[in-house]
């Protein structure tokens, strides 16, 4: 018991290199897009979709810590545009094209404080005659949610898949041999990144899910490998969903598809239940997974939703 310990211990101090994430890539010349330096110099690259008429409203596209290509999500910009709405997506700090240490974090105060920076300053931010929407998907939802709250106007907030509560997930939930590895990381090198975000691919049941961890794992602006330190400081975040939903005092859309996997429906009641403002909605997305499809199915609503705010 005792050899076998050490033999675990020792086999966890050896490998403490952790795992290395891609390096940063930049955009490539003429690519649109553009740097904004928040308040520490950090450069965070902007991007935003103009609809070809007038557009009536922005949506603020709120990424969680692994990042967002704007290029890949195109399928999802177009359908929030409708060619009505300006959509804008912002490459968090240590991800994608933006400048920021990949993987870790001091904690996501700098992380939330930038979204509030880069919207706040925007033109369109205070426009009394268009209407400010956040958008968050699954972790990226307890990172919105926090915005809205320190943001002087916004007119409505869309959740799809808000991951208050979890179910054990094949190829996206932790194993024994995980949580031991994780433990010797907590211990001895709690910064150093480890944690696979972007899940295990070939045991991932649902189909469309299965395909999206895959074109994560060779996403290069997206990251993969979390230190313990940054992955527990997200799950404060996202623990404190609920608490923040007490306080969120603008109109909500909140989208869960009935085959999620990884998130269960219960916290996404206990959030709607909380939420202050009376002007909510909650809809089941019939066949939605975790992923995309419970925003495509469920695109419709959203258009119809922001149509009435």
């Amino acid at each position: 018991m005792i050899k076998g310990a050490l033999l675990l211990l020792t086999l966890i101090l050896t490998s403490c290199s952790g795992m290395k994430n891609r390096e940063r890539v930049l955009p490539k010349e003429g690519e649109e897009g553009c740097f904004v330096a928040v308040r520490d110099g950090l450069k965070i690259f902007v991007y935003e979709y103009v609809p070809g008429s007038n557009f009536l409203n922005t949506i603020y596209n709120i990424s969680g810590i692994t990042g967002i290509n704007h290029k890949a999500e195109r399928d999802i910009v177009e359908k929030l545009s409708n060619n009505q709405n300006r959509v804008v997506v912002i490459h968090p700090r240590g991800t994608g094209y933006s400048e920021g240490t990949r993987g870790d974090g001091k904690s996501l105060s700098d992380f939330v404080a930038d979204y509030v920076e880069i919207i706040t300053s925007d033109k369109y931010s205070n426009d009394n005659t268009r209407k400010v929407i956040l958008y968050g998907h699954s972790m990226s939802s307890a990172i919105a949610i926090m915005v809205g709250n320190e943001l002087p106007k916004v007119d409505g907030l869309i959740l799809v898949n808000p991951p208050y509560k979890l179910k054990s997930a094949k190829g996206m939930s932790p194993g024994l041999v995980d949580y031991l590895k994780y433990i010797g990381y907590y211990i001895f090198a709690p910064r150093v990144p480890i944690v696979n975000m972007a899940g295990e691919p070939s045991m991932i049941e649902d189909e469309s899910d299965r395909r999206e961890s895959e074109e994560r794992n060779s996403d290069p602006l997206l990251v993969k490998y979390f230190s313990i330190h940054y992955m527990s400081e997200s799950k404060k975040v996202m623990d404190s969903m609920v608490k923040n939903a007490q306080q969120a005092d603008f109109p909500l859309l909140l989208l869960y598809g009935e085959n999620d996997k990884i998130v269960d429906k219960a916290g996404c009641d206990e959030i709607f239940s909380a939420w202050k403002n009376q002007n909510k909605k909650f809809e089941i997305i019939n066949g939605g997974s975790h992923g995309k499809s419970t925003v495509v199915m469920g695109m419709e609503s959203i258009l119809k939703w922001v149509e009435n705010l």
